[in-house]
């Protein structure tokens, strides 16, 4: 009897385990047709998201609403100009919307404002194995899920076919050391401090579009901590040990410096300064041979320039035989803490982003995928497939407050550019600003 028990202990874990997993493969899964998708009263769900046209997402409601025919779905298209506010504002007046979109930089600052998902819907480990790790690191606190993710979005090197053969460059940089070849091929100088032609729009704050996002990249890559394990110290200033070599070396002040050349009159990679255009429009008008930036601006670049000849690269690395590391931003879906019907909502989610629903979307909506049983598929495609293949190694850096962060790490570039600050120096003043930032 003892051993019939066992058994039958063992298949009811199992059974457990597959319905987590299962959770996120299959569109069918969500509450079948029980709890608040089942055949109840009529349940109304609002979704608030930006950047998104209704014809993108109708699909994926018009299934949903198949399978579960009491539900219906209301997609509003928001302007990310007043997205947050308005969403505060709506959120503590109570009448937000149900589920909303939430930037990957926003949970620590949101997190009170969502109602995770149900442990009895989904559990963490099947999360892990669907979607992109820096997912995980994103939308995941506490061993709970905020958010699920419809696509991610990394940094890429866009480049100028017709200039960088020009200058006998047959492919794009791979790394940091053939970037800076690359732009001293490329430049072309008409007078001290102006440029006929640029190699990368890169080395400024003002006129260099992401910028901030490209220094942390670099950061990242250069091996820098950027915080104590429990979030309450910033230690981007901090030295680390070189395994190699056992020496004391400033990952963060490497990279800064790095960053920082190209706008260097002193250096001769010197390619751009702050009286260049604005990296998008230098790039767009044929001024400039590279810049970094994400796929979102893809269809900014077709409509500016629509003859223009370019690709879309791999962001470089600091050496082909280092790990890769690339860096994401993307949103993710979330449902509302106060929302009347959550259960319904997070049933939503998880159908949209099943595999079946995410392939429809994706064929209609190119993007790189969120889901790595997906990312294999996307690989060989022309225009993404060169950040798809690299979305597995993405990374993103916690952010308390998002507005600070970006104004500190602003002014920690313009502090090395225009006020000749050392980047150890300017490292400390940032992390102080920081560290007051956390305690607040």
């Amino acid at each position: 009897m003892d051993k019939k028990y066992y058994i039958i202990g063992g298949v009811i874990i199992l059974l457990l385990i597959l319905a987590g997993v299962f959770f996120f493969s299959s569109p069918s899964t969500p509450g079948g047709n029980g709890g608040n998708g089942g055949n109840g009263g009529r349940i109304e769900l609002v979704w608030w998201k930006p950047f998104e046209d209704t014809e993108n997402v109708q699909e994926l409601i018009n299934d949903f609403q198949t399978t579960y025919k009491n539900i219906s779905v209301t997609f509003v298209k928001k302007d990310i100009v007043d997205y947050e506010k308005d969403l505060i504002d709506a959120l503590a007046s109570g009448t937000g919307p149900d589920i909303f979109s939430i930037h990957n930089d926003w949970l620590p600052k949101h997190s009170g404002k969502i109602l995770p998902m149900p442990e009895s819907m989904g559990n963490v480990r099947a999360y892990n194995e669907a979607f992109v790790d820096v997912a995980s690191a994103d939308f995941i606190k506490d061993n709970r899920i905020y958010a699920v993710p419809l696509a991610v979005d990394l940094l890429g090197l866009y480049y100028n076919k017709e200039i960088l053969g020009s200058a006998g460059i047959s492919q794009p940089p791979k790394t940091w050391d053939e970037l800076v070849k690359a732009v001293e091929s490329i430049t072309r100088v008409n007078r001290p401090g102006t440029f006929t032609r640029s190699g990368i729009a890169m080395g400024t704050s003002n006129n260099v579009n992401r910028a901030v996002d490209i220094v942390t990249l670099m950061m990242l890559q250069s091996g820098t901590t950027f915080y104590s394990d429990d979030y309450s110290r910033a230690l981007f200033d901090q030295s680390e040990i070189n395994p190699s070599t056992n020496r004391a070396f400033f990952p963060a002040g490497m990279a800064l410096e790095y960053y920082t050349q190209f706008a260097n009159p002193a250096k001769t990679s010197y390619t751009w300064n702050t009286k260049s255009d604005f990296s998008v429009d230098a790039f767009t008008q044929g001024k400039v041979g590279m810049m970094i930036n994400y796929s979102y601006m893809m269809p900014v670049i077709k409509d500016k320039a629509p003859n223009l000849n370019w690709g879309l690269a791999p962001v470089p690395q600091t050496s082909l035989d280092a790990n890769k590391i690339n860096f994401a931003n993307y949103w993710g879906e979330s449902v509302a803490r106060n929302s009347k019907n959550a259960e319904a909502a997070w049933q939503f989610l998880a159908f949209i982003s099943s595999k079946p629903q995410l392939e429809k979307y994706y064929s209609k909506h190119k993007q790189v995928s969120s889901r790595k049983d997906i990312l294999s598929s996307q690989i060989g495609d022309t225009e993404i497939g060169a950040l798809a293949e690299n979305a597995l190694t993405a990374k993103s850096v916690y952010k308390k407050d998002v507005e600070v962060f970006e104004r500190v790490f602003t002014d920690l570039i313009d502090s090395v550019i225009l006020r000749n600050t050392r980047p150890e120096e300017a490292l400390k003043q940032a992390v102080e600003q920081i560290n007051l930032s956390l305690t607040k």
